[in-house]
């Protein structure tokens, strides 16, 4: 990353769904999410060289209708190779985001700045409107939100559709902060995965009772805090697109371009893995 820093819009609106799940809609302007891209893009790598900035995930993704993992961090040094630092929590990899996923030698400060930021703005502002819930909470006495890993993934169409994510709950390590930028997400959230499902299996006994099926629309700018490791939570689809690539686009790959494939969304994932930070588990 570099010393780019990315301010939360004065604008920016805090909108409650169910099961502790908060988004703060406009919190970047277009000007922070194109920023945000160049700086993901120029981490990013191909898995071949940590640091070359070279773009070798475009043919991944291209071939590829799970999000595509273009960037990892993760802070605890013992619990897996930084190489391969999966979101997914899958015990078996079976290679779906690519195995090589371009992990980043140095922390992303700026990236878990940010994250800090919008977790600590919606956790101040669900406590000030009053029944913020335990968000309201996060950055009470000495624990507060710090993520440990981030994530980088990039959702497009390509020679095998468009990218989706199957429902499922993330390993259990606390809350999830999602940064979107670029075309909006079909989401849901609450609904279980079936019999057979690719994360039918993962996790269900974690899940918060009496879940049902909410469906959430989140646009570029966009910010998600919601407990991942409970909470069933799918991306079903992209939103129609919207005239010619945009710039951040463009800033993401770095003006290079893959046939047969167009990004279309870039979700930046950040995670809270209290174990790895001696924290009691919320």
């Amino acid at each position: 990353m570099t010393t780019a820093s990315y301010e939360i819009s004065p604008d920016a609106r805090l909108e409650r769904f169910p099961y502790e799940v908060y988004a703060l809609r406009g919190a970047l302007s277009s000007r922070a999410q194109t920023e945000l891209a160049r700086d993901v893009g120029a981490s990013a790598s191909g898995g071949r060289s940590q640091s070359s900035g070279s773009v070798d995930w475009l043919e991944r993704a291209r071939a590829n209708n799970h999000p595509t993992i273009i960037a990892a961090y993760g802070c605890g040094g013992g619990e897996r190779s930084v190489r391969c630092v999966r979101a997914c929590g899958l015990t078996r990899c079976v290679g779906a985001c690519g195995r090589e996923v371009g992990a980043l030698v140095e922390e992303p400060r700026e990236a878990l700045t940010l994250a800090r930021d919008v977790a600590r703005e919606i956790s101040r502002r669900a406590g000030r409107d009053g029944g913020g819930g335990i968000v309201s909470g996060l950055f009470d006495g000495d624990e507060p939100y710090e993520p440990s890993h981030f994530w980088a993934l990039v959702y497009g169409s390509g020679v095998s559709g468009q990218s989706k994510m199957s429902t499922h709950l993330d390993r259990p390590v606390g809350w999830t902060l999602s940064v979107s930028v670029g075309r909006a997400a079909r989401m849901t959230i609450g609904r279980a995965p079936e019999a057979g499902e690719q994360y039918d299996k993962l996790g269900k006994d974690r899940a918060i009772d009496g879940q049902r099926e909410v469906e959430v629309e989140i646009r570029s700018g966009d910010c998600l805090l919601f407990r991942g490791d409970r909470v069933f939570h799918s991306v079903d689809g992209l939103g129609a697109e919207r005239g010619a690539p945009l710039e951040w686009a463009q800033a993401l790959t770095q003006d290079s371009a893959v046939d047969g494939y167009v990004p279309g969304r870039m979700a930046l994932l950040f995670r809270e893995e209290r174990e790895t930070q001696g924290k009691l588990i919320r």
